[in-house]
């Protein structure tokens, strides 16, 4: 499409104006759009709105995006855009911006997956421990005193204790 104002350059600013219910719209090159602009607001280039774009959905990815691993020479630019850590010192390095994605992802930073079959039940029982007392720490934090009563008990008859060490 031709800009309407000079008919030799392809129109790149796109203006819609709506004035009660009229619609108008104006279709210009960059250089006439300039000399509109003094009405309006200067048009933000692709890059400034990509940027804009990007500390929107993630405020902080500038300093995130000048990280990288001593060890494995990863950025961590390079994580996001292909989803996979260089070595086992990424999770420290970029552990500012892997909680909030593992968050996203798991709704939690922790890993409490399935048990496997093959484990036994004392590694069902130590997961169950260790869920019990994180839910009591919780509960603690909160001074929901009831609640950790009750963790507490359950904590102390699934490990055995008997109440007699109270």
């Amino acid at each position: 499409m031709k800009c309407e104002s000079c008919n030799k350059k392809y129109a790149t600013v796109h203006l819609t104006e709506i004035v009660g219910n009229v619609k108008k719209e104006r279709h210009l090159c960059e250089e006439c759009a300039q000399g509109v602009s003094t009405q309006i607001a200067k048009v933000p280039s692709p890059t400034e709105i990509l940027t804009n774009l990007i500390n929107q959905v993630a405020p902080g990815i500038n300093e995130l995006s000048k990280i990288v691993c001593p060890v494995c020479g990863l950025s961590y630019l390079e994580f996001r855009s292909h989803g996979r850590l260089g070595c086992p010192m990424d999770y420290t390095v970029f552990r500012k911006g892997l909680i909030p994605l593992l968050e996203k992802m798991h709704s939690s930073a922790q890993h409490v997956g399935k048990v496997p079959s093959r484990a036994g039940k004392e590694m069902i029982k130590k997961n169950e421990l260790m869920q019990l007392r994180n839910e009591l720490n919780k509960s603690i934090e909160k001074e929901d005193y009831e609640r950790a009563a009750e963790l507490r008990d359950k904590i102390y008859e699934l490990s055995g204790d008997n109440n007699e060490n109270k």
